[in-house]
C-alpha cells in the first residue's frame, strides 16, 4: 500500500506539513488530526472550527468524525460548543466506549480525556451574526426559527462546508472530517460529516469515500458507505461513484441540491465527482510518486431529480 492523502478542501494550507510527516513515517492519524486542527484554529476559514458560522441563534455547534480503516473503529461528535472537535472525535475512537456523542455529553467526555476548552466563535463571525441575523430574530414576531433559517441568504457564494481527509501511511487507511456546518442552521442540525457511512467511511481492504456540500442527501442515501461497498464488489473508484450517483438520482423531496463525492481506493487511485454544482470544485491529492500535492478539479456531473 502506498502513502497518499485525499483532501476534500481546495486550499493548500497544511498540506506541506502533511506530506513531510507522511514521508517521515508518522502515523496517519497524527497527520490527520494535526492537519484538520490547523484549519479548525484558523479564523480565516469560515467552514471549519473557530472561523466558522454559528447557528441561527448565534451559538457555535461543531461536528467531527474520525475513522480507522483497519479496525473500522470510529468516533464522532456533534453540536460541540466549547471545544474544537476533531481531537474529541479521535479520542472517542481511541477509547472505543461509544461511537457518537452529542453536545454536553461530548464535552463531558472531552474534559475526562484531559482536553481543554478553546474559543470556537470568532469575533468576526459574532459581529456578522449580530448585523445580519439577530435583527431578523428580534423582529420575527410569530415566525418560527425554521422559517427564518429558510429565508436567510447564504453568506457564502459556495456551500462547501466540510473538510474531510483520507490518508494512508503505507500500513492502512484512516479518515477524518470537521465542519461548522450549514451557516445559520437550525439549532441541533447535524449534517453528514459526523455520521459514519454518510459523509465519511474508510475500509483499508478497499478504500474510502467522503462527501461535501448537501449533507442531507448523503445521510439519506448512506453515500460514503455505499461507495465503499461498490469497491468491495469490484467497481473502480469511478464506477463506484457512478452507481452512487444513480442511487442519489432516485431521491424524492427534501433538500436536493449539490453533492461532491470524493473516493480513493486502497492503492491511492482517486476520483472526485461534483454533482449539480455551480462552477469548478477543487480538491487536494498527493501520493509518493508526486513531489508536491496537486490541486485537482472534480469532474462535473449534472442530472435532474425525477419528480
Amino acid at each position: 500500500m502506498r502513502k497518499f492523502f485525499l483532501r476534500a478542501f481546495e486550499k493548500e494550507q497544511g498540506l506541506q506539513s502533511a506530506v513531510r510527516d507522511l514521508r517521515a513515517g508518522r502515523h496517519r492519524d497524527d497527520v490527520l488530526e494535526d492537519a484538520i486542527r490547523a484549519l479548525e484554529q484558523d479564523p480565516a476559514e469560515d467552514t471549519v472550527g473557530y472561523g466558522g458560522y454559528p447557528n441561527v441563534l448565534g451559538i457555535m455547534e461543531l461536528d467531527a468524525a474520525f475513522m480507522d480503516g483497519d479496525s473500522r473503529n470510529c468516533g464522532a461528535v456533534a453540536g460541540v460548543t466549547n471545544f474544537l472537535p476533531i481531537s474529541v472525535a479521535r479520542r472517542l475512537m481511541q477509547q472505543q466506549l461509544h461511537t457518537f456523542l452529542l453536545g454536553e455529553g461530548a464535552e463531558a467526555f472531552a474534559y475526562e480525556c484531559g482536553l481543554q476548552p478553546e474559543p470556537t466563535l470568532s469575533n468576526v463571525q459574532r459581529e456578522l451574526w449580530e448585523r445580519t441575523v439577530k435583527p431578523l430574530l428580534d423582529a420575527r414576531g410569530e415566525r418560527s426559527l425554521m422559517d427564518i433559517v429558510r429565508t436567510i441568504p447564504s453568506p457564502r457564494k459556495r456551500n462547501l462546508d466540510t473538510t474531510v481527509m483520507i490518508a494512508s501511511d503505507g500500513n492502512g487507511l484512516s479518515g477524518a472530517a470537521s465542519t461548522s456546518g450549514w451557516p445559520y442552521k437550525h439549532p441541533g442540525r447535524v449534517g453528514d460529516a459526523p455520521i459514519i457511512g454518510a459523509g465519511l467511511y474508510v475500509d483499508s481492504r478497499y478504500g474510502g469515500a467522503c462527501c461535501t456540500y448537501t449533507g442531507e442527501m448523503a445521510v439519506r442515501a448512506g453515500t460514503a458507505r455505499f461507495v465503499v461497498a461498490q469497491m468491495e464488489a469490484g467497481k473502480s473508484v469511478r464506477g463506484a461513484v457512478e452507481v452512487a450517483i444513480d442511487d442519489l438520482s432516485h431521491l424524492r423531496g427534501g433538500r436536493l441540491r449539490e453533492l461532491v463525492i470524493h473516493v480513493v481506493d486502497r492503492e491511492g487511485s482517486a476520483y472526485v465527482a461534483a454533482v449539480n454544482t455551480e462552477g469548478s470544485v477543487f480538491y487536494q491529492y498527493w501520493n509518493e510518486d508526486l513531489q508536491q500535492p496537486e490541486r485537482r478539479v472534480a469532474e462535473a456531473i449534472s442530472f435532474t431529480f425525477a419528480t
